[in-house]
């Protein structure tokens, strides 16, 4: 019966593009915690959609298709932000100059990287990619590494990306490289398995990481989110790193450590 509803879980139509690792390791935690077979379903259910959320619908993935296809023949900015409103991560840092800008400022840092390795990238490999600069992605949508990948093999863009659970042995590569991006995403990794956060840290191979954490709730308000982060990352900073730069956008405050 178990193993029939993990087959489920697999096979729906909503769940079939993420990673096959972050299902099954969902529904394992969820059928330690219930004795019921059909409640422990329920909430593999609930915790999927809360980890993956909305950031790319299916129309959302053809019309990237389309974009990717425009972009290419004509390469202009515009084209570039109608490909990166596509998914909800790097919609928010459009327009397209905020998303230069950001870039920028990381760079006044780091310098111009060689490599890049973006963790749980969404489709943000496109930008870097169409920017030239070879990045490595990782992610559990299926869907947003087949266009990151689409966008490599179709049009020579520098980028690849590679459909893995972070919280899982063997998804960061133990390639070395100059800057390594973690967007948003140590406060997803805390809430679903506490100390993850520095693990993943701990295991990336980068000569600088930058980490950033949101600052405002989903509805826009300022609830003092900034300070709580940065208690957090200052108490957690990995052996052997240093804090070399800090700054906050209007939603965002980031870290460079090198």
């Amino acid at each position: 019966m178990n193993s029939d509803l993990l087959g489920k879980l697999l096979a729906s139509r909503k769940y079939r593009d993420i990673c096959p690792d972050t299902v099954r390791r969902v529904w394992d935690a969820c059928q330690r915690r219930y004795k019921r077979p059909k409640d422990a379903e329920k909430a593999a259910r609930e915790a999927l959609h809360g980890i993956t959320g909305a950031f790319m619908t299916p129309r959302e993935v053809a019309l990237l298709a389309d974009d990717m296809r425009a972009w290419h023949a004509d390469q202009t900015d515009a084209g570039l932000e109608r490909m990166l409103s596509r998914h909800a991560s790097t919609r928010e840092r459009l327009p397209l100059a905020d998303t230069d800008a950001l870039y920028g400022r990381l760079f006044e840092v780091t310098g111009r990287p060689q490599s890049m390795l973006d963790l749980a990238c969404g489709i943000n490999p496109l930008y870097l990619g169409a920017r030239g600069i070879r990045t490595t992605g990782i992610d559990i949508s299926g869907q947003a590494v087949a266009s990151i990948n689409a966008f490599a093999s179709s049009y020579g863009m520098p980028v690849s990306a590679v459909c893995a659970d972070l919280l899982c042995p063997g998804a960061i590569p133990a390639e070395r490289f100059n800057v390594a991006l973690l967007f948003k995403l140590l406060p997803l990794l805390e809430r679903q398995r506490a100390g993850a956060a520095m693990d993943v840290m701990s295991a990336v191979d980068a000569d600088f990481m930058a980490v950033s954490f949101p600052t405002r709730t989903l509805g826009g308000r300022n609830v003092g989110m900034a300070a709580q982060y940065a208690a957090w990352m200052e108490g957690h900073i990995p052996e052997g790193r240093t804090t070399v730069g800090r700054f906050e956008t209007e939603n965002e405050l980031f870290y460079v450590l090198s």
